[in-house]
């Protein structure tokens, strides 16, 4: 919820700024600053009212009790008020300085008290400039009213206006300052949310990655297997036998460090029948004669790699039974 203030915001009279006896015929002038200001969340309420806690202690907000005690303090704030290390002075409003605490807070959301404590830094340096920059605006405002010519300003005046724009680049350092700690501290928060965030999605491609080389390793079994197909064809009285892939291939594979492959599968089809070369695989008359008969075999890979050194020393060129069970 956005509201505007009409005006008079600030209002601070401005006396004659030198003192001199022309002072009986001073003007007052009223310096405005329009503050858009944001109604405050409820859950900044109680982070403004620790603020402003803290701010009174910093800032005790001490002064005259007696009424001629008062006159004298209201008419010190018209020459001293804009260097007044105060929290709110004669003219300023206290839900002004909420209304810019608040908005800081919602800027840079504070994760640390020593975050939070930069951002109320941030608020303090704004206010006191923009209290230093009326202070500023209004005597010269004054001294313009009363002689339009700044050559005819009397050397008093010119000292006034140095010593109060010292003050007002004083306070622009002060805010400067504050910012570069507070926006560095963002900057090094969003470069290491972004750390975590680039580290995690390393981790995640680098789990997908595993998981797929788990997968590309275990061709479809639940653990690192070889996959062997084997298609033994008998036709005018001759045996031939191909490995896909043959068994070289996957001694090769033998050697990858990344999941070795644990056990191995062979599947032998026999499109044309079971030749005598095979007849050790099954005693059944039925299997020898079924034409696409199947056998497969699930070994660990230590009774593959016998009988593929076997197959390797008889130089048949046929394939060996693996000394263990298997499924037909």
């Amino acid at each position: 919820m956005m509201a505007k203030n009409p005006g008079r915001l600030f209002q601070l009279k401005s006396g004659h700024p030198l003192g001199s006896a022309s002072s009986k015929k001073a003007k007052f002038y009223w310096l405005t600053i329009p503050i858009t200001y944001t109604a405050l969340q409820p859950a900044a309420v109680h982070l403004v009212r620790q603020t402003r806690a803290r701010m009174e202690k910093l800032h005790p907000q001490t002064g005259p009790v007696t009424d001629a005690g008062k006159e004298i303090s209201s008419r010190n704030a018209l020459t001293h008020g804009g260097t007044s290390e105060k929290l709110i002075v004669p003219g300023e409003r206290q839900e002004d300085f909420d209304t810019l605490l608040n908005s800081l807070l919602e800027e840079y959301s504070p994760e640390t008290p020593d975050a939070r404590n930069l951002v109320e830094d941030a608020a303090l340096a704004r206010w006191f400039l923009w209290r230093r920059q009326r202070a500023f605006n209004s005597v010269e405002s004054a001294l313009y009213a009363q002689q339009a010519d700044p050559a005819a300003w009397p050397p008093e005046a010119f000292h006034k206006l140095a010593l109060l724009d010292r003050y007002k680049t004083a306070a622009e350092r002060s805010l400067t300052r504050v910012l570069q700690n507070l926006n560095g501290r963002q900057r090094a928060k969003k470069q290491q949310v972004q750390s975590k965030l680039a580290i995690a999605r390393a981790t995640a491609a680098l789990e997908q990655h595993d998981r797929e080389q788990w997968k590309k390793a275990c061709q479809g079994f639940d653990r690192p297997t070889l996959v062997q197909k084997i298609i033994v064809r008998f036709y005018r009285g001759e045996t031939t036998t191909i490995m896909t892939p043959n068994n070289h291939e996957l001694f090769r594979e033998l050697e990858r460090t990344v999941y070795p492959p644990e056990h191995a599968y062979r599947r032998f089809e026999f499109p044309n029948g079971i030749p005598p070369e095979y007849y050790s695989f099954t005693d059944r008359e039925d299997y020898r004669n079924e034409k696409g008969h199947t056998i497969e075999q699930l070994v660990p890979v230590a009774a593959w790699i016998a009988a593929a050194k076997e197959e390797e020393k008889l130089a048949t060129g046929h394939a060996l039974l693996c000394p263990t069970h298997f499924v037909s």
